[in-house]
């Protein structure tokens, strides 16, 4: 039997998990399918969510989405791929040369 405190550390294990991994995912969305935002893919994922979440062999995001959602992590996932994808383009305007720091 598990203690009180495996039971607690791996149930945050898990949502800290399936969080980064939905929001990876999300962001992987985005950008295979031309979404300029995160909020679109979110939301073309969602509607299809409900049409996926039975089919055997959906796509890999809807079993994270489903995960996520039964940990209540949803939201949290949708705003860490925000935010990393926010960071992703600060990134890649840096490497352009024109950082603020040199303005």
């Amino acid at each position: 039997m598990a203690s009180i405190w495996e039971k607690t550390f791996g149930k945050r294990n898990a949502k800290k998990n399936v969080t980064r991994e939905l929001s990876e995912k999300i962001i992987e969305y985005k950008n295979a399918y031309g979404y300029e935002t995160i909020a679109e893919a979110v939301v073309q994922v969602g509607n299809s969510y409900e049409f996926a979440k039975d089919m055997d062999h959906a796509a890999p995001i809807y079993a994270v989405w489903r995960s996520a959602k039964e940990l209540n992590v949803l939201d949290v996932a949708v705003m860490r791929a925000i935010v990393h994808q926010d960071e992703y383009e600060s990134d890649s305007d840096d490497t352009s040369g024109t950082s603020l720091a040199m303005v």
